[in-house]
Order: C-alpha cells, then sequence, then structure tokens
C-alpha cells in the first residue's frame, strides 16, 4: 500500500479536521515503515480514545519532513 493510501486512511478513521496535517508530500519516503505500523494500529481498531488519536497525530507530526 502506497504512503497516501495509508495516511488517508488514518486521516479518515481519526476524523482529522485539518486536512493538510497528514499531506503525503509532508512525508519522506524513509517513514514508511512506521506510517505503516500506525496505519495497521488505527485500522485495525474498532475505537480510538480522542487520547489516543491525538497521541497518534502528535507521533505522525515528528515524522514530517
Amino acid at each position: 500500500m502506497d504512503k497516501e493510501t495509508m495516511l488517508k486512511e488514518i486521516e479518515s478513521r481519526l476524523k482529522v479536521v485539518n486536512k493538510g496535517m497528514l499531506n503525503p508530500d509532508d512525508f519522506s519516503d524513509a517513514h514508511m515503515e512506521e506510517i505503516a505500523e500506525y496505519h495497521k494500529m488505527v485500522t485495525s481498531r474498532n475505537e480510538i480514545s480522542p487520547m489516543e488519536q491525538s497521541a497518534i497525530l502528535e507521533e505522525l507530526s515528528k515524522l514530517r519532513k
């Protein structure tokens, strides 16, 4: 799965309001493994608490270029 698809699915599942926050162009291909791990975690769970959503988005923002 490509980076753009994974980030869009994460964005959708976490109901991100700021759509520019997970712009695929802002993430290096070197971080594909980390993005894939977050994607797997987010898509495998039925519910994610607001606190978990914030933590996931904070960690993803650290991966931005």
